[in-house]
């Protein structure tokens, strides 16, 4: 069975950057799959998937044998967490997490017992390891699965220690967007808004203080490399969508020239 190569990375302390996948096709993920990401995130929350369209992407990113395909879930809940394991995610990043109780939630629903009370079943999520039987992946799932907690609102600053504090959570990942907002900021992916930087600063101490590799979205690979000197290991170089976008528009520009 295989073991998850961003988890061991991060353990070791060094950088992994990975993007964002918005776009419903296992077209696109396998390609981004084979372009020299640690792993791409099948983003539910804000991108129309449906279970089907994530599965099958989940899928074509795991069989790359180079990428690590993680889930996005909507909404903190058992349903969606099913849908992701089941479907072969080597982890699930959950959004908004502004208490302890939400973070205990989060790892009980992504572990099985006795860790915690992930149901059991599902015959996919072994192919996605390489796993020979149900059983292998089993008895190691606990150990690989990813519990990755996005901390993006003024709550969620105010509870860094409850948070943070709950054994099984894996990476704390900052969402900048929504964080500005929160903070009553234009939303956008970097500034140097006081506000701002005081609670990156209040993150990293958390993060610190419970020896939990940071994550962040990123608005470039410029911004990316910025952020891996500052000491986040889980960086998010944009997303599927813009990096088309940003690609069209430069070679017409460069036609037009």
């Amino acid at each position: 069975m295989r073991t998850n190569h961003v988890r061991t990375k991060l353990l070791a302390g060094k950088p992994t950057l990975g993007t964002w996948m918005t776009l419903s096709s296992a077209t696109s993920a396998r390609v981004l799959a084979r372009a020299g990401f640690d792993w791409l995130t099948v983003d539910m929350e804000h991108s129309f998937q449906s279970p089907e369209s994530m599965a099958q992407m989940v899928a074509v990113i795991a069989e790359s044998h180079m990428c690590a395909p993680f889930v996005r879930v909507p909404v903190n809940s058992v349903e969606w967490f099913k849908w992701a394991l089941d479907a072969g995610a080597w982890g699930v990043i959950v959004p908004m997490v502004n208490s302890h109780a939400e973070a205990e939630q989060a790892v009980s629903w992504a572990k099985y017992p006795p860790q915690g009370t992930r149901s059991i079943g599902g015959a996919i999520a072994p192919y996605s390891f390489g796993a020979a039987t149900w059983q292998e992946y089993a008895n190691a799932a606990n150990d690989e699965i990813m519990v990755i907690l996005q901390i993006e609102s003024a709550a969620g600053l105010a509870h860094l220690d409850d948070i943070l504090s709950v054994p099984g959570v894996d990476v704390a990942f900052v969402g900048p967007n929504d964080l500005h907002a929160q903070l009553g900021l234009a939303a956008r992916s970097e500034s140097d808004e006081p506000a701002f930087l005081s609670a990156l600063d209040q993150i990293k101490t958390a993060a610190r203080r419970y020896n939990i590799p940071l994550g962040i979205y990123s608005s470039d690979g410029g911004v990316a490399a910025e952020r891996i000197r500052e000491g986040f290991q889980m960086i998010s170089i944009e997303n599927d969508l813009s990096i088309l976008a940003k690609a069209a528009t430069q070679q017409i520009e460069l036609a037009r020239e």
